[in-house]
């Protein structure tokens, strides 16, 4: 069983703001990283809230230099995710079998899997379509304890579990979702990262 920790740096919070930049990482069921996706997307400066760009790391050279239109970056992605289908299905329509692969991360159910869709669109994307959330895993992990967090974002859980992170930069928030993710499911599981 594989799970994909999935996330995009966006030009702001609201469904408006543009996606800039989709990481994931593969994950064995021993959390050992078998491989990383990064790409930066091409965007319009101007539909972004330039304080999103700034905390997101945006720097326009680069992103001229490597960012690629939407559509190139789902073919990419499409294809890293073809290895790490473990989720098995079977078609409603023709009855037949199938697998997709199991995607993850903070937010992931509210945030990033409705933006993956919409950058989807028509096209199919061979991933469970409920992602397994850090976000929900942590509401029900720190239910009734004495002691938690002041709040359930990704910067103060990997500083809460002793796991660094440089926040806002899509593979290193991967990475920390992941982290999180083994920090409870696994306690005794050593830092294993490539």
């Amino acid at each position: 069983m594989y799970i994909v920790f999935f996330d995009f740096e966006t030009g702001g919070v609201e469904e408006k703001h543009p996606n800039i930049q989709l990481a994931a990482i593969a994950v064995d069921e021993q959390w050992n990283e078998l491989a990383s996706f990064e790409a930066k997307i091409r965007f319009n400066e101007a539909d972004a809230d330039p304080v999103a760009l700034q905390m997101n790391h945006y720097d326009p050279a680069i992103w001229k230099e490597k960012a690629e239109p939407a559509a190139q970056v789902v073919a990419h992605f499409d294809q890293f995710l073809q290895t790490y289908k473990s989720v098995k299905m079977v078609s409603k329509r023709t009855g037949n079998p199938y697998a997709v692969a199991r995607l993850a991360g903070h937010n992931a159910v509210t945030f990033d899997m409705p933006r993956l869709k919409r950058m989807y669109g028509e096209r199919f994307l061979p991933a469970h379509p409920v992602p397994l959330c850090t976000y929900q895993l942590c509401l029900w992990y720190f239910q009734g304890k004495d002691k938690q967090p002041q709040d359930l974002r990704l910067p103060t859980l990997a500083k809460w579990f002793g796991i660094p992170h440089d926040a806002h930069d899509a593979l290193a928030d991967v990475r920390a979702s992941m982290m999180v993710a083994r920090a409870i499911l696994q306690p005794k599981a050593p830092p294993k990262s490539s």
